[in-house]
């Protein structure tokens, strides 16, 4: 715990707005075959959902502990031994009551399960649907790559300093107040269509419309595939809320 501790410090941070939360949920249902090495957008990184992304196991210590707590974050690092290891993390913000027993206070804490993964091994299981596939998986690859698209999500770094001379080159020493804000890209309708109304019909909420994932070669000699989202948009009036038509939720 202490190297986790010792080397989350430089992790590269992310917060994932509402709406992309909703976006990442629904994207990853249909998520196809995908390589963590490719997706990944740094090697260490901290991920926090601006809203819960479903719920996540967590190790009841007592009779009256929840077996789930909410989903808020993720952290993931490249081990020594080539492994990438992804553990989810939850705010309780409902259940401050579970840290007592470790005489700490945190705005994150670990949960279950440690996702351990080959980087560059193709994820098969979900698509698969197989005994090892985890959702939470498809979720935390469906982001990664949505992040990295700029046809769907939008990104703006906050706190960003010039590193200082010992700080140059060093991810360990990065600068812990520079965050990178992904949100989701407007206008993301079609051209000639409005977002308001249509004919005399008033929408007090928006909506994703349409979406699939498509394999793009990618890497040296093109080998390798990076899954990219084509064509999605949404429709209804600006600042409306995002409605969604599936609700994910994860248990053991």
């Amino acid at each position: 715990m202490s190297g986790e501790a010792d080397i989350i410090k430089g992790a590269e941070l992310y917060w994932v707005s509402r709406d992309m939360v909703d976006v990442a949920l629904d994207a990853a249902d249909s998520l196809p075959e995908w390589t963590p090495a490719v997706a990944a957008p740094a090697p260490t990184g901290l991920l926090c959902w601006a809203k819960p992304a479903g719920s996540v196991p967590w190790n009841a210590l007592s009779p009256n502990d929840p077996t789930e707590v909410s989903w808020d974050g993720v952290w993931w690092w490249s081990r020594p031994d080539g492994v990438l290891q992804i553990q989810p993390l939850s705010r309780l913000a409902k259940n401050p009551e579970l840290l007592a027993p470790y005489g700490v206070s945190s705005p994150l804490w670990v949960t279950n399960p440690t996702l351990l993964l080959q980087p560059l091994v193709p994820r098969t299981a979900e698509v698969a649907r197989s005994a090892e596939a985890s959702p939470l998986v498809s979720v935390v690859g469906a982001a990664w790559l949505l992040m990295g698209q700029p046809t769907v999500a939008s990104t703006r770094v906050l706190g960003s300093a010039p590193p200082t001379q010992t700080e140059e080159g060093s991810r360990a020493a990065a600068d812990p107040n520079r965050v990178s804000i992904i949100e989701l890209r407007r206008p993301m309708s079609p051209p000639g269509e409005r977002d308001d109304s249509s004919g005399d019909r008033q929408y007090r909420h928006r909506w994703w419309v349409g979406g699939h994932w498509r394999q793009q070669a990618c890497g040296p000699n093109h080998a390798d595939r990076r899954p990219k989202w084509i064509a999605p948009y949404v429709k209804g009036p600006e600042g409306a809320p995002l409605k969604t038509d599936r609700v994910h939720v994860w248990r053991r």
